[in-house]
């Protein structure tokens, strides 16, 4: 036989996968604006901002084999890898006396702008709320569930 309540809590452990997602996001964030001062040159690089990228998490269910892909059921996001920003150029400004300058007196600036940095923040902030709320909608699914079950 079958355990009943088996599965039960899958969409808690969804919403929880999402949370730790955009936890390390927020992460990766806050290094961005962290570093987003540090300056460099031709031999030394300046810090180039990061970002991360996402992958869907798939479960194998055994009620549905045969069909194709019909045996996967979705079990939350999880992040693939976090990636460096290699299209944006580094900005560049003039100072002769900078430590990082080079001989004609440039230096290189950090690929992260603060504003998209901002927007990312705002994006976590509704993503959080988003899967927090998914939470509350599956426990109140699973008590109404309980309480239908106990006046039965």
């Amino acid at each position: 036989m079958s355990d009943p309540v088996k599965g039960a809590f899958q969409g808690f452990d969804i919403a929880a996968a999402g949370l730790r997602a955009e936890m390390l996001r927020s992460e990766i964030v806050s290094a961005n604006l962290g570093n987003m001062h540090r300056t460099g040159n031709a031999q030394n690089e300046p810090y180039r901002r990061k970002s991360v990228v996402f992958e869907e998490v798939l479960d194998r269910v055994h009620s549905a084999e045969g069909t194709p892909g019909g045996d996967q059921v979705a079990a939350g996001v999880k992040v693939a890898k976090v990636v460096e920003d290699n299209a944006t150029p580094f900005p560049t400004f003039r100072d002769p006396g900078h430590p990082d300058a080079d001989k004609d007196g440039w230096v290189m600036r950090s690929n992260v702008d603060v504003f998209q940095e901002l927007v990312d923040l705002s994006i976590i902030e509704r993503s959080f709320d988003a899967n927090l709320a998914s939470m509350r909608s599956y426990r109140s699914m699973l008590q109404n569930t309980l309480n239908n079950m106990r006046s039965s």
